[in-house]
């Protein structure tokens, strides 16, 4: 008698349209139709975490380095993708990849087209195909706005106060961003002084070298109009080893 009690509840209790137990459970419920939406992105994944930034316009890195891409569908549902990139004559079938580009010869037309024939069932009236058009923009290094001098603040505190600078600085035979800050990672005309980023376009991340540098600095930074906010695992010199603290500093660009 229980266990017939336990199941009743469980049919009649639960409000859950994706849940087969439910009552009011719905087979279409979430099945949309085909939709070939989707977006660009930049990888600024580092040790202070995992980050896709989502973008349709990139910088390029000087001398032929190499700059990523990575495309993804918006519906991971779909039963197929069909994508073509340009002049490139291949055609990709992943719901997520990465190409790499050494050449700003933008603006570069992605074209995307999906097939989702599992959710004909439920959208009768739709069609199964369905295809999208998007640019990707490729612009030379320096074009954005993260480039700058900043003064504010770190934790909260605005009593504690730095000024932080992004910008381009020569390495070998080209220019790479960078940042610079004398109050956190000291001497600003060496190298030992700056830290190489990786840009996205209003975001960049962080490289903080090995774990064991000192002082240690690696996040991801955000930049809305003229403030900036970086977050950031940090270690100054006589931080011990293996202690890190999470830190955040806010700034106005000067």
């Amino acid at each position: 008698m229980a266990f017939l009690c336990i199941q009743s509840c469980k049919k009649d209790c639960c409000n859950d349209p994706s849940n087969p137990d439910c009552k009011n459970y719905d087979p279409c419920y979430g099945k949309e139709p085909a939709n070939a939406s989707f977006h660009f992105y930049r990888d600024l994944s580092n040790e202070y975490g995992k980050y896709h930034y989502k973008t349709d316009t990139i910088e390029m890195y000087e001398g032929g380095s190499m700059t990523g891409v990575i495309f993804k569908v918006e519906d991971k549902n779909v039963d197929s993708c069909w994508w073509t990139v340009g002049q490139d004559t291949r055609v990709f079938t992943q719901k997520e990849f990465y190409l790499t580009f050494n050449l700003w010869n933008s603006p570069i037309p992605v074209k995307l087209i999906v097939d989702k024939h599992n959710a004909k069932n439920c959208n009768p009236d739709k069609p199964i195909r369905d295809t999208s058009t998007k640019i990707l923009t490729l612009m030379p290094l320096g074009s954005s706005n993260i480039y700058g001098r900043y003064f504010g603040y770190l934790d909260g505190n605005k009593d504690d106060t730095a000024t932080v600078q992004v910008l381009l600085e020569k390495l070998q035979s080209e220019n790479i961003p960078v940042l610079r800050s004398s109050k956190l990672l000291g001497n600003i005309n060496d190298e030992s002084g700056r830290r190489n980023i990786w840009t996205g376009w209003n975001e960049f991340a962080i490289s903080g070298y090995d774990l064991g540098t000192r002082p240690y600095f690696e996040g991801h930074a955000k930049l809305q109009g003229n403030e900036l906010e970086i977050k950031f695992k940090y270690a100054g010199i006589d931080y011990p080893n293996g202690t890190f603290k999470n830190r955040t500093f806010n700034g106005i660009r000067q």
